[in-house]
């Protein structure tokens, strides 16, 4: 028996928002991310895609998941069950001679799961008398203080608690409709993913939205794009400027740009962020790279001790990733090779510029700590390879007053006290 299958139902269907389960999402159809999530996570034999579509088949499978078999009719329509098709696929893999111990169904709809969510909502799968795992929410207001409306008037449809104060009620949760995680013989049992022994892992309201509807769409994006620019931490803190100030003025105070050393957590961060279209497009290697060549180079880089990996951040957000490397590729020894690359969403906001003078500063401390240890260098030199083609790049190592050579720029610093 195999040990653990990743069921993301994607089915062709969808009334509300046509094509929605491959929709353009931030940049990508919002099937990718639940593939994204299952693969990286590294966690699963099989990742397989359920549809009926063979345009969903096929954006499926260019993400990596397979798509061993189609949907039937009966799995197809407006009333089927997802237990009704994870039962289907399960069958259909028995009669391909696989069976698994875990499942995990994933909705295709479902850009907030994460690889560390499944790998967490897996691992409680195997405590015992587990017989699944599913993420909730709390409701935003009890609903036992709900109103029924009747031809316009509205009743209380609890009036027994008409006189509790909210805050004396007990919170209520709800399935966030994201992915369910079961142990497939009780699931096979009960044909239920919420079974007598369902453990719930709390979600915050801010990473999940339902969306069956334009608007619910546009939420959905605004959330996504808020959790990436603006974590909720920065936004307390942004809360907390002067009153009398502008909120212009308290945002510009806040900037806080640094440089934390890459660790292995941010494995998956850095493989979206190198696969992004545009980082490939000015890459002097432009195909896609794929996720177990990243896992291999990045455990190697990781080890070296002449590279740094960093991410790049402005306060709590996460703007991009440096890498410098001393010394490379025969390189006199008081030479730094620098790479980088800016998040999508963070370009063009002058975030290039910040990173290069922070480049330069830990290029300079590596350079003085090489000096101590051996012999005075009195300077360190920095190139950077840029493509002709990259523009932004170009005027950014430009305006830092970097001179082009061979392949793209280099400037040399005089050392303190040198």
């Amino acid at each position: 028996m195999e040990h653990t299958i990743a069921i993301i139902t994607a089915r062709g269907g969808s009334k509300r928002i046509p094509r929605k389960n491959i929709r353009d999402f931030c940049g990508k159809p919002i099937l990718a991310y639940s593939i994204e999530a299952a693969m990286s996570s590294e966690i699963f034999d099989e990742v397989m895609v359920s549809t009926e579509d063979a345009e969903i088949a096929k954006i499926a499978k260019s993400y990596g998941a397979n798509v061993p078999f189609f949907r039937s009719a009966e799995t197809s329509n407006d009333y089927a069950t997802t237990a009704d098709v994870l039962l289907e696929v399960l069958a259909k893999y028995q009669v391909l001679g696989r069976d698994f111990q875990y499942g995990c169904c994933i909705y295709p709809t479902a850009p907030f799961v994460t690889a560390e969510k499944l790998k967490n909502a897996m691992e409680q799968l195997t405590e015992d008398g587990i017989t699944s795992v599913v993420p909730v929410t709390a409701f935003p207001f009890p609903p036992m203080r709900g109103f029924l409306l009747e031809n316009g008037q509205a009743h209380y449809a609890f009036p027994e608690f008409a006189s509790k104060r909210s805050q004396d009620l007990p919170f209520m949760y709800h399935d966030c409709g994201q992915f369910y995680c079961f142990r497939a013989e009780a699931f096979l049992e009960s044909r239920s993913l919420i079974m007598g022994h369902t453990k719930a892992i709390v979600m915050p309201e801010m990473e999940v939205q339902d969306i069956d509807n334009e608007q619910d769409w546009k939420l959905a994006e605004l959330k996504y794009r808020l959790m990436r620019e603006q974590p909720e931490k920065k936004m307390e803190k942004g809360l907390k400027g002067h009153p009398m100030k502008s909120q212009k003025e308290n945002a510009k105070q806040e900037h806080h740009y640094f440089l934390r050393k890459a660790e292995w957590k941010d494995m998956d961060q850095l493989f979206q962020w190198a696969n992004e279209k545009e980082v490939r497009e000015n890459s002097f290697s432009t195909a896609p790279i794929p996720y177990k060549e990243h896992k291999a180079w990045f455990e190697k880089k990781l080890k070296e001790e002449h590279t740094q990996i960093y991410i790049f951040c402005d306060g709590s957000i996460e703007v991009g990733t440096l890498r410098l490397e001393f010394g490379k590729d025969g390189a006199k020894g008081d030479e730094a090779v620098i790479s980088y690359s800016i998040a999508a969403e963070h370009r063009n906001k002058g975030y290039g510029q910040k990173l290069i003078v922070l480049a330069e500063q830990e290029a300079c401390r590596w350079a003085r700590r090489k000096q101590n240890a051996e012999h005075a260098l009195g300077k360190v030199t920095i190139k950077a390879q840029v493509k002709a083609e990259n523009k932004a790049s170009n005027q950014i190592f430009t305006k830092a007053g970097y001179e082009a050579y061979e392949v793209g720029y280099q400037k040399a610093i005089k050392l303190a006290g040198q």
